[in-house]
């Protein structure tokens, strides 16, 4: 993984002085009383208890951390490459001190796929009980499905973690393992609904299925939609003519 200088800890203490440590209390206070004014009104803890919480296991800031994620999210979706990105970029884009970041993040690969996490549970599950046929529900979720990924933050997240396949394989394999895994997972819930009210082959080899569905919508956005929506009728020809193979006879 090609990583930067600053992006290293040094003699086994994770990157910042005193002032950054400082910096960090009160970047970190800031974002906290920005969220929730009631934190605002608490009185300040002694010094040795701030102290004690400047330390690496202290208890975590929920609206720092939040404001450290969506920074990531941002600076990927304006394309910064994540060859590019850096710890020290993600902390002044969310306000916060470096060690802020450090002591949550061992390095930048932990903390872009903790970000993609949060961004791909945008896409809704499917609801599998109310009577819909599996077409209906096929269609439905890949069109959610295209939709999160034609904007702007989740393609061009999706594009920056791809693009670093030759060259950080680790970090496709963990971005799959928490970004794409858990989409498929809705599709062969889908499938497998179908499967057992008897709209599908029992026989259907799901993970092809799978791959069939997703893999002309994403490689078409990709290649020849990238600034626009798919055509209208794209999912739906594309599901319909998928399921007349997979239907049950």
């Amino acid at each position: 993984m090609t990583t930067t200088h600053a992006d290293h800890p040094q003699n086994g203490r994770h990157p910042g002085t005193v002032a950054d440590d400082a910096r960090d209390a009160r970047d970190t206070r800031d974002v906290r009383d920005a969220c929730d004014t009631r934190d605002a009104r608490e009185p300040q803890p002694a010094k040795d208890q701030r102290d004690r919480r400047r330390r690496p296991g202290r208890p975590r800031s929920e609206a720092a951390e939040r404001a450290i994620l969506d920074a990531v999210l941002e600076l990927l979706g304006q394309g910064v490459p994540y060859r590019s990105l850096s710890m020290e970029q993600v902390a002044a884009s969310a306000g916060v001190g470096k060690a802020t970041v450090y002591r949550r993040w061992q390095n930048k690969e932990a903390l872009v796929v903790d970000a993609v996490t949060t961004l791909w549970t945008e896409c809704p599950t499917p609801d599998l009980t109310d009577g819909e046929p599996t077409r209906n529900l096929l269609v439905e979720y890949l069109e959610n499905m295209a939709d999160l990924m034609h904007s702007d933050r989740a393609g061009l997240v999706f594009a920056s973690v791809m693009a670093t396949a030759m060259t950080n394989p680790e970090l496709v394999r963990r971005y799959q393992q928490v970004a794409i895994e858990p989409r498929r997972d809705q599709m062969r819930a889908i499938l497998r609904h179908g499967i057992a009210a008897g709209e599908l082959r029992a026989d259907l080899d799901i993970e092809l299925t799978v791959r069939m569905l997703a893999g002309p919508v994403v490689l078409t956005m990709k290649t020849e939609y990238l600034r626009e929506p798919l055509p209208e009728n794209f999912v739906p020809n594309l599901v319909d003519s998928l399921l007349q193979g997979a239907a049950a006879r």
